[in-house]
């Protein structure tokens, strides 16, 4: 038997604000979807109850009626539970009122998201029973239709995917011509990244997983979702009182050493900014005044205020009503403004600083012309011992590394959640035939490998080269890995820099043309515990000026390459940097002899071997009177 009625909601809502929230958006929708499973895994937590903790987010693409499905195996419902969930609009249902720690501020996320998409059904196992509901339009009505509950059979719990215990399944049918469906990797990037889903996305006791479907349930792709904050160092923790209230707000900011994506490039998905968070929920991103300063682009953190609950729980318009995050209009929400920009200003300021003095090291005419011929001289000497031609040897139409197998490009960017491919060359032989397999593998996890196996093909314009392409995953911003392919003897890797912003990336230099070696840097944010380190995505040598050896040397304006002693401290840390690098590129693209398994001897044989050849030379480009 079904029971239907006008789909009831309280006055202060109007259900024609379901497009005002959703937005025609499929990931508005989601969000809504998946923070109510988290809650309800939240409320058994907090209840004591047992959680698996997992999230599964089945998509079905299709030309017309596309379907999400978002499966949870936390509370489930029973058939009054979902008369007032479900089928009331406005109603506060999460547990907010209660002083639970949920996302639920509305009591209409559920209903918007289907209606704002289209139509959807609502299953649940509770204790020994189904129950289910639907909301539909019915002649341009909503409509809200609550069926009977039934035993929970074996037969209903496979057919739902819920082989035990409770849950529940919100299935919605995309049918509106208006609403664009997103594509399985672009869903995969967009719910990792979005900032509301980032303590789910990085929550060690939930497991998100991402499910594309095709035609009678068959699974094509899976991914497991998660999300961890950009690398940085932590500049700021401090408590702050918030004038004319009895509330205070924790302030954390970190700066991250790549510029990352802020609010007015990339929306919710940016990686810069900092998080308002109250009782452990995230309602906003934003680095309020400094949102569009290209300064604060190196900062992300979090406002934790737990009074912005106490407000909400009595109905105090401190959020906006489109769920945009915090309305700063509102006065309580204006004095926090202040209270936080007053401590993020110094440190913009200080950034500001710090660019102005970069750039003008970098302007420096005397400076630029000493660094830009020692560069030429410090590749000159990468070359004669790199890419010396053997007698007699055969110039390949396609150039590859000594060992015969090399990655094209050795050095490479990928932004976070995204992928990027990495081709994979060899030369044909005795351990490169085609439809051989290649395995791969990363160094760090922040640097996944989609495809840890490639198989070898000739290249089409050139059969005695075989080649594969390998796929790549950035997974946090500041993370890098080295990327390794083993086939038989032969071995080849590069390297991998996570990023944050959608950049245009320069073209590496090819190994061939003398630049092994772009530039060379000065930098007094880096760890100071290594003096001097080789760049190796930017090709770059660093010096780390705040080292406490190298900052003695240093002059008023915190200039090293001014005194004798200065210069001669600069010229060790370059030979040590440039050495070693090629000690290290000779020994694993093959270009030095090696017995096997004892690379890191070979390395640092080599390192010594080259710095009693060419210390002498380096300092001559370095140390000079003038």
């Amino acid at each position: 038997m079904v029971s239907s009625r006008k789909l009831q909601y309280a006055d202060r809502v109007a259900i024609q604000q379901a497009d005002q929230a959703i937005r025609k958006d499929v990931m508005r929708a989601l969000v809504e979807i998946i923070t109510n499973a988290n809650d309800s895994y939240s409320r058994l937590e907090q209840a004591g109850g047992k959680s698996s903790g997992e999230i599964s987010i089945e998509v079905h693409r299709k030309h017309k009626n596309s379907t999400i499905r978002v499966r949870d195996f936390a509370e489930g419902m029973t058939d009054k539970r979902m008369d007032k969930v479900v089928g009331t609009y406005g109603e506060a249902t999460s547990g907010l009122k209660e002083d639970q720690r949920v996302r639920g501020m509305w009591g209409r996320g559920l209903k918007d998201s289907i209606f704002g998409l289209g139509y959807g059904h609502v299953r649940s196992f509770k204790g020994n029973n189904f129950y289910s509901c639907s909301l539909l339009l019915k002649n341009g009505i909503p409509t809200f239709e609550l069926d009977d509950p039934v035993y929970a059979t074996a037969a209903l719990r496979e057919k739902h995917g819920f082989p035990a215990g409770n849950g529940s399944l919100i299935e919605i049918i995309v049918s509106r011509d208006d609403v664009k469906m997103p594509q399985y990797s672009n869903l995969r990037n967009y719910l990792q990244r979005h900032f509301e889903l980032r303590p789910i996305m990085s929550n060690p006791n939930r497991k998100i997983i991402l499910l594309d479907s095709a035609s009678k349930g068959k699974i094509r792709q899976e991914t497991e979702l998660s999300y961890k904050s950009p690398r940085g160092e932590k500049v700021l923790e401090e408590k702050l009182s918030i004038e004319g209230y009895p509330a205070e707000a924790s302030l954390e900011v970190y700066r991250s050493n790549i510029q990352l994506s802020t609010r007015s490039e990339e929306g919710d998905y940016a990686d810069g900014g900092l998080l308002v968070i109250s009782r452990d929920i995230v309602i906003s991103l934003t680095m309020l005044k400094c949102e569009n300063d290209p300064y604060a682009g190196y900062f992300y953190g979090s406002i934790q205020c737990d009074y912005l609950h106490d407000l909400l729980k009595n109905d105090e318009p401190v959020l906006t009503a489109t769920r945009d995050g915090i309305n700063w209009s509102h006065p309580f929400a204006k004095a926090l403004k202040l209270a936080v920009e007053s401590k993020l200003e110094p440190l913009i300021q200080a950034e500001r600083e710090h660019a102005i003095h970069d750039e003008q090291t970098k302007l420096d005419k005397k400076l630029r012309r000493k660094l830009d011929k020692a560069l030429h001289e410090l590749n000159t000497i990468a070359l004669t011992e790199l890419r010396e031609q053997r007698d007699g040897e055969p110039r390949r139409k396609i150039e590859l590394p000594e060992s015969g197998m090399g990655f094209f490009p050795e050095r490479m960017y990928v932004q976070t959640g995204q992928s990027a491919t990495l081709v994979l060359r060899a030369a044909l032989g005795d351990n490169a035939r085609a439809g051989a397999t290649a395995s791969v593998i990363s160094s760090s996890p922040e640097v996944n490998i989609i495809t840890p196996q490639v198989v070898l093909k000739p290249h089409k314009n050139d059969p005695s080269i075989l080649e594969a392409r390998v796929k790549v995953e950035g997974r946090q911003v500041g993370g890098e890995g080295t990327v390794t392919a083993y086939l038989g003897r032969n071995r080849a890797q590069a390297m991998v820099q996570v990023h944050s912003k959608k950049e245009s990336i320069p073209a590496p230099p090819m190994r061939g043309s003398n630049a092994l070696f772009t530039d060379i840097r000065f930098d007094d944010r880096t760890d100071p515990r290594q003096r001097v380190y080789y760049d190796r995505v930017n090709s770059s040598i660093v010096i780390a000026t705040a080292a406490p050896s190298v900052r003695i040397y240093l002059d008023i304006n915190n200039r090293l390459d001014t005194t004798m002693q200065g210069q001669v401290l600069l010229a060790e840390l370059i030979t040590e940097a440039v050495c070693r690098e090629i000690a290290r590129e000779g020994v694993e693209k093959g270009r030095f002899l090696v017995l096997e398994g004892a690379e890191a001897d070979a390395i640092q044989n080599h390192f010594i071997r080259l710095q009693n050849r060419y210390a002498h030379l380096i300092h001559q480009y370095i140390v000079t009177k003038q």
